[in-house]
């Protein structure tokens, strides 16, 4: 008996620390990425460039637990001979946490759903095996308008993929615009 009621009262003090510390309005969120880094296994050179083009999409329910998909089109690493590798649309789902109200923070794991071909000077190669995994941290900060409130963001993402035998470990930096209502 006494465990019972040691485990009813830790699992409504735990409901109510959430509800404190969780945002106390729902939020969907956007976000782009602003700059890409490559940090995985050596493919070469290292990369003149790298660019990605991609959306983040995510929906933070009010007891702070969200759920997202991040859709990145082309991961592109253009190397100073003029090669150049890119890698498709990859797909991640992402579950999140937010805390905070007027200053946010977020935590968002996610996982691979898919991944495109990888695209280089010598044409298109499929990728046969493909798992992944995901990590972030979002910041935002709510401003009031007449009109409703919104939010600015900034966001770190850390993205571990295995493609058929290549380790792709890269970063992304996401900016956006976020509505909470």
């Amino acid at each position: 008996m006494f465990k019972r009621v040691l485990f009813l009262g830790a699992a409504a003090l735990a409901m109510t620390a959430t509800s404190t510390i969780a945002a106390d309005a729902s939020r969907l969120r956007f976000m782009v990425p602003a700059q890409a880094s490559y940090t995985g296994e050596s493919l070469g050179a290292d990369p003149a460039t790298t660019e990605a083009l991609g959306t983040n999409i995510q929906y933070v329910h009010s007891s702070g637990l969200g759920i997202g998909f991040h859709y990145t089109d082309s991961f592109k690493m253009t190397y100073p001979d003029g090669g150049y590798l890119d890698f498709q649309t990859a797909s991640f789902i992402d579950f999140s946490y937010l805390f905070g109200g007027e200053l946010t923070g977020q935590i968002v794991v996610g996982t691979l759903i898919g991944h495109g071909d990888i695209e280089s000077a010598s044409g298109p190669s499929p990728v046969e095996e493909k798992s992944g995994t995901a990590f972030g941290i979002n910041v935002g900060y709510e401003y009031s308008f007449p009109f409703g409130k919104y939010e600015a963001l900034l966001g770190y993402r850390s993205e571990s993929l295995t493609l058929d035998s290549t380790d792709v470990s890269r970063t992304l930096i996401l900016v956006g615009l976020g509505k909470t209502f």
